[in-house]
């Protein structure tokens, strides 16, 4: 077996390793498995916990919690009825809505350099995808609720 092959535990370094060959930069949060970039004028978060691998895109919205329409949790609805590559969750923060997409990776057994680098390819696209996705999705929303007021 070669080293691009063998099985090892996934880490939070591996992985800053890993997307620094597609030209992304991690920053690594201190004494954890997690690591940050900006891709796409969006937030990603990468963390490695215990048997998965996580690949985070957070968009904040000025969007009140408690006067939203159902426009946004609709789109994730979508989203989530699709094989996109990715989940979307509408959240709360201060009482505003957060628009996250997410994708796991399971590696639990370890897993190769040459699986970490084709599932996190997978992964951050699969989550930029999903993002781009949410925004096309919740403007259709809105447009048919436009529509509907008229």
């Amino acid at each position: 077996m070669n080293q691009a092959t063998q099985l090892a535990p996934a880490s939070i370094d591996r992985v800053i390793a890993t997307m620094r060959e597609f030209n992304v930069e991690l920053t690594k949060v201190q004494d954890k498995e997690i690591a940050t970039a900006n891709l796409n004028d969006t937030l990603c978060t990468f963390a490695v916990l215990g048997s998965a691998m996580v690949v985070r895109s957070e968009v904040a919205t000025d969007t009140k919690y408690d006067s939203a329409d159902a426009g946004l949790f609709l789109a994730a609805n979508q989203i989530n009825s699709t094989s996109i590559g990715a989940r979307a969750v509408i959240a709360e923060h201060e009482g505003k809505l957060i628009v996250r997409t997410e994708r796991d990776i399971v590696v639990a057994a370890g897993i190769s350099d040459e699986q970490l680098q084709a599932t996190l390819k997978t992964a951050v696209d699969g989550v930029v995808r999903a993002q781009d996705a949410m925004v096309a999705a919740a403007e259709e929303m809105r447009k048919l609720n436009e529509h509907r007021d008229q």
